[in-house]
């Protein structure tokens, strides 16, 4: 659900809003260079990197040690509640067990952030106690579902709750993949001296869990090989600074509210979109998150990770694919708010090769939101102001640069979110995404971009709702590691 410049739900074009987000992708992508590959100069090397053994490159699972893992990002948090904020949720016993054992499931009224955010974090480090510890990508996926339902049931005095089951578990992979990798472009096992303890610090605040792993396996200071899975074949990142202006107006209300702020985005390109679609899972990401203030919203306005499942060439040159898709989008701005995780479907075309004058990548896309959480006008029965529900709808984007200079994306995502809890309603939203930059060299550009956002909410029991919002931003560009032929 990348947006461009705030959020503006609907996704369009990869780099908008609640179905995509991470299509407009960026110019690149460019094989990674030998700087990024993990090789540190002669002098920090122990030995070459192709005599030394690398016993990471195919380890056995550690169910042991990983459940361990699982459980101390467990009971970490709940001593923390107990002790520190003296939580009554977090008072369990033997009664608080057997009450979550028999009485129904709910839906909660934790806050938006907690919910959306907060939840898919937690289950990342779930997901990653498996990874970190030899599991692939499919036998990984299940921790973040087990360790939620522990939580839920015996973790918590309150009632089970579907939502924190669901944003934890399938959130929990998507960003726990995610982490994982780019946690190992960080790490290098070759290097030494405050090089490595740089690294192992880094590769750690991305991924806790593998960096607790490593720590306590001594691979933090065991001079081996990187594994090859830890270099993408490319890798291509820009960070975007400027201003934003955006605007919301209400059917219901006289005039339009604006928030004028500076804006930062980081945009990642992990792997080929084109090569790795039909790779492992994750071969190929992106991810975009985007800070502004001053406002009330928080620091964080949008955080998207679209990860590649599986993908079927139409073509031996792969011009033409099938796609399969996991995405995880949280949008938290002054306009508006949405979250939620989705599959997509659907066809990845490219045009043209990086370097080429013509280079591009379109993406015709049928975007299926597991459970989505849309901004309502009216308070829930349990006091949220955000509904919960399934939705569907189309993701259309393209982006397409010319001499490696001059770039332009388009993007258009529709949605129709059924509340399932909540204020009985049915949401339909969209997002239109125009975006253009112009490279004045191969890692310097300026650029501008603009995204309209619409949503009409049809309510059982209150006035229909319509509401319109624009975004605006100006920004300074800068790429990495530079635009192919450049």
């Amino acid at each position: 659900m990348l947006l461009t410049p705030g959020r503006g739900r609907a996704q369009a074009a990869e780099e908008v809003a609640p179905a995509s987000s991470v299509t407009p992708r960026i110019p690149g992508p460019r094989a990674v260079p030998p700087a990024l590959r993990g090789f540190p100069p002669a002098e920090t090397a122990a030995a070459p990197p192709d005599s030394l053994p690398c016993p990471q490159c195919n380890p056995a699972p550690r169910f042991w040690l990983a459940a361990a893992d699982l459980m101390l990002v467990q009971v970490l948090p709940l001593v923390f509640d107990v002790v520190v904020l003296d939580a009554p949720y977090a008072k369990i016993s033997a009664t608080s067990w057997r009450n979550n054992l028999a009485y129904p499931w709910v839906w909660d009224h934790d806050i938006f952030v907690t919910n959306q955010f907060g939840h898919p974090l937690q289950g990342s480090m779930y997901y990653n106690a498996a990874r970190s510890n030899g599991y692939n990508f499919w036998g990984s996926a299940l921790w973040p579902f087990a360790g939620s339902l522990t939580w839920e049931l015996f973790a918590e005095t309150e009632a089970p709750s579907y939502n924190d089951f669901i944003n934890t578990s399938v959130g929990g992979v998507i960003l726990g993949e995610a982490l994982s990798r780019l946690s190992h472009l960080v790490l290098d096992n070759t290097a030494t001296g405050s090089a490595r303890t740089w690294r192992e610090i880094g590769g750690a605040v991305l991924n806790p869990v593998g960096g607790f792993t490593r720590l306590v396996r001594g691979e933090t200071s065991e001079i081996s090989a990187n594994p090859p899975a830890w270099r993408p074949s490319a890798l291509f990142g820009i960070v975007d600074g400027g201003y934003r202006l955006s605007s919301r107006a209400l059917e219901t209300d006289d005039g339009e509210t604006e928030y004028s702020q500076w804006n930062a985005s980081v945009l990642v390109s992990y792997g080929d979109p084109a090569r790795d679609l039909a790779g492992k899972p994750f071969s190929y990401f992106a991810i975009r998150a985007d800070l502004a203030g001053p406002g009330e919203t928080g620091l964080l306005n949008q955080l998207s990770v679209r990860g590649n499942l599986a993908a079927w060439p139409l073509h031996a040159n792969r011009r033409h694919q099938i796609a399969v898709n996991l995405e995880y989008d949280y949008f938290n701005n002054p306009a508006f708010v949405y979250g939620g995780q989705s599959v997509q479907v659907g066809l990845v075309s490219s045009i043209g090769s990086p370097g080429d004058t013509w280079w591009g990548q379109t993406n015709i896309l049928l975007n299926g939101v597991i459970l989505g959480a849309t901004q309502t006008d009216y308070r829930t029965s349990e006091g949220r102001f955000y509904d919960y529900g399934p939705g569907i709808g189309p993701i259309l984007g393209g982006r397409v640069l010319y001499k490696s200079r001059v770039q332009a994306t388009a993007g258009y995502t529709g949605l129709w979110i059924q509340t399932i809890d909540g204020t009985g309603t049915t949401h339909y939203q969209d997002a239109l995404l125009l975006e253009g930059r112009y490279w004045l060299t191969a890692t310097l550009g300026l650029g501008l971009g603009y995204v309209g956002y619409n949503r009409h909410s049809q309510y059982e029991d209150f006035p229909d709702v319509a509401e319109a919002a624009t975004f605006w931003r100006a920004f300074v560009s800068t790429a990495f590691p530079g635009l192919p032929g450049r």
